[in-house]
């Protein structure tokens, strides 16, 4: 399996990149190897790149531009048999958490809307697999473990 990921450079996207690119090759896009997500023409580099990816992982956050990727990248795959993952956040569930903080409110709403853009496309006839994965609490290990789920059972599902 080929696996693209945007932020594989820091925190849980390094140790998404570490964990998967043992057994896999791993495409990595961040910053600090010349691609910034909120560029639509970085994006566009992005997605041609990880065309003969089987998954990607949609990681990085920076504003609504999470959501363009899904969107751009769906574009591309809809038609063959392909796993993105969006890494979402429990926040989205609780309905008081960040109504004290502006900048809080904004980064719930734009989980949300990468939620809904991916809830939105998956009920389109495709054969593209979309899974949202929600982060809670900082638990690398077990993310990675999770992740590994969603991929091996993707996997199967193909054979």
């Amino acid at each position: 399996m080929k696996i693209a990921l945007t932020g594989h450079t820091k925190g849980l996207g390094a140790e998404i990149f570490k964990y998967f690119n043992s057994d896999h090759p791993v495409l990595g896009f961040s910053r600090s190897n010349g691609y910034d997500i909120k560029s639509p023409a970085d994006r566009k580099k992005i997605i041609k790149e990880s065309e003969n990816a089987d998954v990607f992982i949609n990681l990085v956050h920076n504003y609504y531009h999470q959501t363009d990727v899904l969107f751009e990248l769906y574009s591309m795959w809809e038609q063959q048999n392909k796993l993105i993952i969006n890494i979402g956040s429990s926040v989205v569930d609780n309905d008081n958490w960040g109504l004290d903080r502006l900048d809080f409110i904004e980064y719930k709403n734009q989980k949300i809307a990468l939620e809904s853009m991916s809830d939105l496309l998956s009920k389109r006839t495709s054969l593209i697999t979309i899974k949202n994965y929600k982060i809670s609490e900082i638990n690398f290990q077990q993310d990675v473990s999770n992740l590994n789920t969603i991929i091996n059972e993707f996997r199967l599902s193909k054979k």
